[in-house]
C-alpha cells in the first residue's frame, strides 16, 4: 500500500510550514501514524474562535481512546519541506525500520516514535524551527499571553533547554508534552503533536505570532546575556507548601469540600458569578476509578456537591492529567481543548463564563492534591 492520500496530506502542510516561515531550508520535519481500518476517528464538538490566526481546534469527546503505533510516514533526513516530494516520505514500523521510500531517516525519529509511543492520540508530529520563536525564547524564559482568544488554546509554554543540534534529550519533551501539545526547544525550535495536521499546525502558528507580538511590546533592551526582566516560571512547588502541607486526595469528599469552600468565600468570585449568572452543574470524573464529583453553580455560588456524573458538564480525564490540572500546572481550558481530557456537553456555552472560572481555577492553587 502507498498510501499515496496520506503523503499528499504531509507534502500540503509541509509546505504551509515553508510559506508562514515556519521551517526554512531542510529544517524541520513531518511524520503521521497510520490507523488500521479499524479504528474509529476522533469525533469532535466546537471549534476556535481564533479563525484569524488559526483553523478551528477539535475537542474530543467520549469514545476514542487512541490508535495503536503500527506504521508511520514521516519525511526523510535533509528533505527540504517547502519543495517535499512524495519519493522523500519514508513508510516505517513502530521501531524506525524504513518498509517503503527513498532516502535516510530523519535524525529525529526517535522522537516522533517516542512520542507516538508514548501519546497514543496523536496522529501528527510537527518539528518546525519558527523564528519569532526562537528568537523571543533566546530573550525570555515565560510567554504571557494578551488574547484571550490565545491563552484559550496555548496556556503555558515551556521552554526546554537542548544542547544538541539533534534533538536527542527526549524524556524532557516528554514531559513537557504531558502538560502541552506544543513545547520550546531553545535556540532550536519547536515540537507540536496533535490529532490531525491542522490542530498541530495551528498551535505552531498560534505561538509565533504571540511570540512576534510579545517581541513588540517587551521590546528586549539589550544583546544576549539579558537578565533584567526576565520573567520567572511559576514556582507551583512553593505555592502548595505555603499551603501547610496540607494536599487533599483528587475528588474526595475533603477536596471537594475545600474547593467550594474557596469558591464561596472568595469576593472576586462571587462577583463575576453574579455578573455572568454562573449557573449550571459541572462534574469532574476520575477515568481510571469512575468516581466524580459534581458542583452545582447558582449564579456562582456554590451550593450543593455530590457524586452525580451527569451533570450539565462533565469533564473526564485519567488521574495523572487531573492531578496536574487541580494542582495548575496544565491550564484546565488548554486540557480541553488539546484533548487531554474529554468532555460532555456543549462548551462553548462555557465561554460566557470564561472571567469567574479563570479565576475559580486560580483558587485551585490554594487546594493541591496528592
Amino acid at each position: 500500500m502507498n498510501y499515496k492520500e496520506e503523503k499528499k496530506d504531509i507534502i500540503y502542510w509541509a509546505h504551509q510550514l515553508n510559506e508562514k516561515g515556519l521551517v526554512q531550508v531542510r529544517s524541520g520535519n513531518i511524520s503521521s501514524r497510520l490507523a488500521d481500518n479499524k479504528t474509529p476517528p476522533p469525533k469532535v464538538l466546537g471549534g476556535s474562535t481564533c479563525a484569524r490566526l488559526c483553523p478551528p481546534v477539535p475537542v474530543r469527546v467520549l469514545g476514542y481512546e487512541g490508535i495503536p503505533v503500527d506504521k508511520i510516514l514521516i519525511t526523510s533526513h535533509n528533505s527540504y519541506l517547502g519543495y517535499l516530494e512524495e519519493k522523500e516520505i519514508l513508510l516505517t514500523d513502530s521501531q524506525g525500520t524504513i518498509l517503503e521510500g527513498e532516502g535516510e531517516l530523519t535524525s529525529e525519529q526517535e522522537l516522533h516514535l517516542s512520542i507516538y509511543n508514548k501519546f497514543k492520540n496523536a496522529r501528527v508530529v510537527l518539528h518546525a524551527h519558527p523564528s519569532y520563536t526562537i528568537a523571543f525564547f533566546h530573550y525570555f524564559d515565560k510567554l504571557e499571553i494578551f488574547s484571550f482568544e490565545t491563552k484559550f488554546y496555548l496556556g503555558g509554554i515551556k521552554a526546554i533547554t537542548q544542547t544538541t543540534p539533534t534533538v536527542t534529550e527526549i524524556e524532557p519533551v516528554l514531559a513537557a508534552l504531558e502538560s502541552n501539545n506544543i513545547v520550546v526547544l531553545k535556540n532550536h525550535g519547536v515540537v507540536a503533536m496533535g490529532g490531525s495536521f491542522k490542530e498541530a499546525f495551528s498551535l505552531i502558528e498560534l505561538l509565533e505570532e504571540q511570540a512576534k507580538v510579545n517581541l513588540i511590546v517587551q521590546k528586549p533592551e539589550t544583546l544576549p546575556g539579558r537578565q533584567a526582566g526576565r520573567a520567572q516560571k511559576p514556582d507551583y512547588k512553593n505555592i502548595r507548601e505555603k499551603q501547610e502541607g496540607k494536599r487533599y486526595k483528587l475528588l474526595s469528599k475533603e477536596h471537594m469540600g475545600r474547593l467550594m469552600e474557596l469558591v464561596n468565600n472568595d469576593k472576586e468570585v462571587q462577583a463575576l458569578g453574579q455578573k455572568y449568572d454562573l449557573t449550571c452543574t459541572l462534574a469532574v470524573k476520575n477515568q481510571d476509578n469512575n468516581m466524580a464529583m459534581c458542583f452545582y453553580y447558582d449564579k456562582g455560588k456554590i451550593i450543593k456537591t455530590d457524586n452525580n456524573e451527569n451533570a450539565e458538564f462533565v469533564i473526564i480525564g485519567k488521574e495523572a492529567i487531573l492531578k496536574k490540572v487541580f494542582n495548575r500546572e496544565v491550564d484546565p481550558f488548554v486540557a480541553l481543548t488539546q484533548g487531554k481530557v474529554k468532555s460532555k456537553g456543549d462548551f462553548t456555552k462555557m465561554s460566557k463564563w470564561y472571567p469567574v472560572m479563570v479565576r475559580t481555577f486560580k483558587l485551585w492553587e490554594q487546594a493541591p492534591v496528592e
